[in-house]
């Protein structure tokens, strides 16, 4: 019997070898036929929305778990060396993979994810900077590495968490 994760993990295979998700799609490379599939999913958005949920329990678990992970600079850390780690693949950015549905899976995405994110009640200024300057450089990484465009050594990727710790350590003044 055919689970709906089976379902999810089928389109998220889709998408790491660049293959477009759809639920006729879905549907022949799980095969069951799309009625089979609208059972668990009775739209494309639907499955969507259970892909950026999928991705963004995944990324909840890893900052959940982190021993560091009930500070902010703590969170930023684990996800740097998410972002920088051999653990990304496009499927990560099921947000973005329908053009159609991107505001409703960005918005989805965002709600999940910037619980983990949200500095703003921070006061100190220094600190709040250097907590949003790691996180661009992860924003970065986490792209590049997603795109199978950033190939890092060991010691380039000790260097730029190194780095990013200097930076939260410090905080950053102007």
């Amino acid at each position: 019997m055919i689970l709906k994760n089976d379902i999810i993990v089928t389109a998220q295979e889709l998408m790491k070898n660049g293959d477009p998700v759809s639920l006729d799609s879905v549907a022949r490379k799980i095969g069951l036929t799309k009625a089979g599939l609208v059972h668990h999913f009775p739209t494309k958005k639907a499955l969507m929305i259970s892909l950026v949920d999928d991705v963004a329990r995944r990324w909840s678990k890893m900052l959940e778990e982190a021993p560091s992970s009930s500070s902010p600079e703590g969170r930023m850390m684990t996800y740097l060396n998410y972002a920088l780690s051999d653990d990304i693949d496009s499927s990560d950015f099921a947000f973005m993979t329908d053009y159609k549905l991107k505001d409703e899976l960005y918005t989805r995405w965002a709600e999940l994810i910037d619980r983990w994110f949200d500095f703003n009640d921070i006061k100190d200024t220094s600190r709040r900077n250097a907590l949003t300057t790691v996180r661009l450089i992860a924003d970065g990484a986490w792209f590049d590495r997603g795109l199978g465009m950033l190939s890092t050594s060991e010691v380039e990727r000790k260097s730029i968490i190194s780095t990013s710790e200097v930076i939260l350590n410090n905080g950053v003044n102007k």
